[in-house]
């Protein structure tokens, strides 16, 4: 188990920036009384976040997932391009995006958006470590790149 999140330098980081996103998202709640700049707050989470995915993406091999569906080029990566974790992923950055940009038109709602964001992202991490975790119970060959 340790493997998945300490099986190399990518891995290692992955797993800081998930901790890093939580806790910035767990700072932000229990500052929402005295914080005053929700729109930077935003930014930097959403850039936190781009982080961490590229980095998990990188982990998972995302990138030959995509040269697998597109021409066969390559091996395909941890996940396909079209499971359910490359749809939950995509939706969820789509919805956090999104609701980047409302935040940069509607100021008085910036502290909402940015509960909403920080739970999806949540949803959205725990999903695709979740099924990291099964499977490498299930399939721990899929994992013999670490």
């Amino acid at each position: 188990m340790l493997k998945l999140y300490f099986g190399n330098s990518i891995t290692i980081i992955s797993m800081l920036l998930i901790i890093v996103n939580i806790g910035y998202g767990l700072w932000g709640y229990l500052s929402r009384t005295t914080i005053k700049k929700w729109g930077i707050v935003i930014l930097v989470f959403i850039l936190l976040h781009g982080v961490l995915w590229y980095f998990a993406n990188m982990r998972d091999q995302y990138s030959n997932s995509i040269l697998y569906a597109t021409d066969g080029s390559a091996e395909m990566g941890l996940f396909s391009v079209g499971s359910i974790q490359s749809i939950v992923f995509w939706i969820a950055s789509l919805i956090i995006w999104l609701l980047g940009i409302v935040a940069i038109f509607k100021p008085q709602y910036r502290q909402n958006i940015f509960f909403i964001i920080v739970i999806v992202s949540i949803v959205q991490i725990s999903f695709i470590e979740c099924s990291r975790m099964w499977l490498y119970h299930s399939a721990p060959n899929c994992f013999d790149y670490l």
